[in-house]
C-alpha cells in the first residue's frame, strides 16, 4: 500500500469525501485525488496536518507502519538552558520542524490505588487529560523498565464532563503540567520534542516513530542517538513531569 492508498483508506474510515478532506486542509479536491492516485505527494507540513486529522502517526502515513501503535519507545533527559539552546539550534539546521504548541496535561490516579508508589517514588503508570490546541485527549500509559510503555489514547469532546466522570469513579488530580513544546522530525525516524516545563525547566524527549527492529534494539539505537547529540545519559529522567511537580510542592 502506497502513501496515497493510506490517505484514501483513512479518509474513507472517517466517512469523508475527497472534497471534505480538501476543505479541512485548504487544498482542492483535485489535489487530494492526485495524492490518492499516487501521482503527487503532500508536503511534510501537510502530512503533519493529515496525521492530526486522522489521529495516526506520520510514520504510518510515510512508511506504512501500524496505524496506531500501542507501544512507545522514548527517553526524556533534563537539560541546562545552554544545552537546550544548543540542541535547538542543531535541530533548526539538521531536522524538519513540525510544530510549536502549548500543552496542558492534568494527571489523575484512583483514590484506592496509587500510581505514585511510596516505596520507589516512581510513577510508572498514569492517566491524563491533555489539551493540544483545539484537541482534547485522554491518555493512559503503563511503563516497563522505563524503556517502553503500553499507550492508549482517544480524543474527547468535553474534558469538563470527563473530569466529572473521573470524580464519580474515584479519580483524583495529582498534578497539572504546563509546557511549551517544539517538535522536530529527525533522520526520518525520530520525533524530537524540546520542552520548557513551567516550574521545572528544560527537557528533551526523543521518540522512535519508525520501527526497523525489535523494541529493545530500537531502544539501544535511541541511546546511541542521544550520545551522538552530546546528551548525558546519566541525566535520563525516569520519573516524569508529574513526579517532579508533586515532590517540588511538598
Amino acid at each position: 500500500m502506497h502513501l496515497g492508498n493510506r490517505i484514501a483508506h483513512l479518509r474513507k474510515k472517517k466517512g469523508w469525501t475527497q472534497n471534505d478532506l480538501a476543505d479541512l486542509i485548504f487544498v482542492t479536491d483535485k489535489t487530494v485525488s492526485s495524492w490518492e492516485l499516487n501521482r503527487t505527494e503532500p508536503s511534510l507540513e501537510t502530512l503533519v496536518k493529515l496525521s492530526e486529522l486522522f489521529a495516526c502517526s506520520i510514520g504510518y502515513l510515510i512508511y506504512g507502519d501500524i496505524e496506531k501503535s500501542n507501544i512507545e519507545t522514548e527517553i526524556k533527559i533534563r537539560l541546562s538552558k545552554d544545552t537546550f539552546e544548543h540542541i535547538e539550534l542543531f535541530m533548526k539546521k539538521g531536522a524538519v520542524f513540525l510544530n510549536e504548541s502549548i500543552q496542558i496535561d492534568t494527571y489523575y490516579q484512583p483514590t484506592y490505588r496509587k500510581f505514585l508508589k511510596e516505596d520507589d517514588e516512581i510513577i510508572d503508570e498514569w492517566l491524563r487529560i491533555g489539551i493540544r490546541g483545539n484537541k482534547k485527549i485522554v491518555n493512559y500509559k503503563k511503563w516497563y523498565d522505563n524503556m517502553y510503555c503500553d499507550e492508549y489514547e482517544v480524543e474527547i469532546d468535553d474534558e469538563n464532563h470527563l473530569e466529572q466522570i473521573f470524580k464519580v469513579l474515584g479519580l483524583e488530580t495529582i498534578a497539572i503540567v504546563n509546557k511549551v513544546r517544539k517538535t522536530y522530525f529527525y533522520l526520518s525516524k525520530y520525533e524530537i520534542a524540546l520542552d520548557y516545563v513551567q516550574d521545572l525547566g528544560y527537557f528533551i524527549e526523543i521518540e522512535v516513530k519508525k520501527y526497523d527492529t525489535s523494541t529493545m534494539e530500537e531502544y539501544e539505537e535511541l541511546l546511541k542517538l542521544a550520545r551522538k547529540l552530546g546528551l548525558n545519559l546519566d541525566d535520563v529522567d525516569k520519573r516524569g513531569y508529574p513526579y517532579h511537580l508533586i515532590h517540588s510542592s511538598r
